[in-house]
């Protein structure tokens, strides 16, 4: 695996960027603060919600589910709330919200004793149109017009979105698009892909293919946390795709030949590996050759 681990899960993105989710949801807040690599530290094997915001009055955990919530999602997520509750060091109460298109908004009521209920919301994204995302975002890109926050972050959810194929089938165009895009900041781009990083790792079955796509969507977010840490310290004011392209104009590290490895194995020509991962095209067919040798 590369050296992105889950506790850099959005850590390099702003608290301002994560008000795209209250948008989305329709919560208004003075405030907003990432807090999911917290529950993840807390124990990172077993309790794993996908995004975790402290709001003005509330604390809100959002899950993303391509099915229909059950008794498992409500233990599941009765569970994420108890043990932020419990490690909770204000007195803001603790919600839990679920982007889902697998059925329509509602509330759910689990009832786990008779003296007590569990209640939390299903947020319905069947509302959006993901074909609709994909034209604006491809017309955008073709006529360099500038690409909203919230626009790349519902295209991120994009293989979650889409009602009548499967999440998997979307996730390489989603990966692509999202690792080519220029004049996003830092921060949005972290957001997007730790939001792919998320659906590849609960939705992608095939174990290769996983590994492979969030090996290199890590690689990029380790880059763009590197990014930061040296423009914080050196006080550096360059783009993050200039920061990434110096980095490998001075050759590459054995992580990426690994994971340029792996792609190739797995069937991906050498021209696309370039053109994505935006390693020149000698070195992509030298670690080519290398493999046929």
């Amino acid at each position: 695996m590369s050296k992105f681990q889950e506790d850099m899960l959005f850590k390099n993105v702003s608290d301002e960027d994560a008000r795209i989710f209250l948008d989305i949801i329709g919560k208004k807040s003075e405030t907003v603060k990432i807090l999911t690599k917290e529950l993840r530290l807390h124990d990172p094997t077993t309790f794993k919600p996908d995004i975790m915001l402290e709001l003005d009055n509330e604390i809100l955990i959002i899950e993303l589910q391509s099915t229909k919530v059950g008794i498992k999602h409500h233990q599941r997520f009765h569970i994420y709330v108890a043990i932020t509750d419990y490690n909770n060091k204000t007195e803001k109460e603790v919600n839990l919200s679920v982007f889902s298109t697998a059925e329509e908004s509602k509330k759910i009521s689990y009832k786990y004793n008779k003296y007590n209920k569990f209640n939390y919301e299903v947020i319905s994204l069947s509302d959006y149109d993901s074909k609709e995302i994909i034209n604006t975002i491809n017309h955008k890109i073709e006529n360099n017009f500038p690409i909203t926050g919230k626009e790349i972050v519902l295209y991120a959810l994009i293989p979650l979105i889409e009602k009548t194929e499967s999440v998997e089938d979307y996730i390489d165009e989603i990966v692509e698009t999202l690792i080519n895009l220029t004049g996003l900041t830092p921060s949005i781009k972290a957001l997007a892909f730790g939001i792919e990083w998320l659906l590849i790792d609960k939705f992608v079955k095939n174990e290769q293919k996983r590994n492979i796509l969030m090996d290199l969507l890590g690689e990029r977010m380790s880059m763009i946390y590197e990014y930061g840490q040296r423009k914080e310290k050196k006080g550096i004011d360059q783009g993050i795709n200039q920061g990434i392209n110096q980095g490998i104009s001075q050759g590459i590290s054995q992580e990426q030949e690994r994971i340029i490895e792996n792609l190739l194995v797995s069937g991906m020509d050498a021209e696309t590996i370039s053109k994505t991962a935006k390693i020149p095209l000698s070195k992509v067919k030298a670690i080519e050759n290398k493999i046929k040798n």
